[in-house]
């Protein structure tokens, strides 16, 4: 699952700054619901989120990566619910394996897909059920590295194609490739948000070595082992 801009970046960094687990839930009401039941929990658990790209009144964070740090959520579990992102998780049901993708953990992505050798999916979370580039871009950037590693036929598949195309231009050009993050919808909204520093740590590749890995049964997401 892609969610660039920004649940996919804010879930790998929420992981790396030692939070126990991630719940995302679809709806705010069910976020708040289960944030309330800490049946076997030390702390209560944080309620972080947004909708139309601002913090949800009364949740303690919200989805800018940059607010998930280690002193913010360390031995936390985290109820997570954004407008797109949490959504595209709950139409992933049924994969053999579902994983969370971001600029931030593109490499370990990649070697892991390499290394299963399994069909892939690329779920583009999007905005409102439309498409939106930075998603693409990222799928894009997914699908010219397993192109190059020659372990998949990202040829066939037109949707895949276009957007390998869409990204390989810019792979090498870091202010042309954040140009293109602050142009896409997702990067407009934000801008208008006042949130562009969100998009330019969206924008650092292979900052983490590690996925995020959403467990359908327990609805949990928690670093692959």
């Amino acid at each position: 699952m892609i969610d660039v801009l920004r649940a996919s970046t804010t879930l790998a960094h929420a992981l790396a700054a030692g939070c126990h687990a991630i719940h995302p839930c679809r709806d705010v009401e069910t976020a708040r619901t289960l944030a309330r039941d800490n049946t076997g929990q030390d702390q209560p658990r944080l309620l972080a989120g947004e909708r139309g790209g601002i913090r949800i009144d009364g949740f303690d964070l919200g989805n800018s990566r940059a607010s998930f740090t280690s002193s913010s959520v360390g031995g936390r579990t985290i109820v997570f619910t954004t407008t797109n992102g949490t959504a595209a998780l709950n139409t992933c049901q049924g994969a053999d394996h579902i994983i969370v993708a971001s600029f931030a953990n593109l490499a370990a992505v990649v070697r892991f897909l390499v290394q299963r050798q399994l069909p892939v999916h690329l779920v583009c979370a999007g905005t409102n059920g439309h498409v939106t580039a930075e998603d693409c871009l990222c799928a894009g950037a997914i699908g010219l590295a397993l192109k190059r590693h020659g372990h998949h036929d990202t040829d066939s598949h037109d949707a895949t194609r276009m957007a390998v195309e869409f990204f390989a231009p810019m792979s090498d050009e870091p202010d042309t490739f954040l140009q293109a993050l602050r142009d896409s919808h997702g990067g407009r909204n934000l801008r208008q948000l006042g949130f562009d520093d969100d998009i330019v740590l969206a924008s650092q590749r292979d900052t983490l070595d590690l996925i995020p890995c959403y467990d359908s049964q327990n609805q949990t997401i928690t670093v692959l082992a």
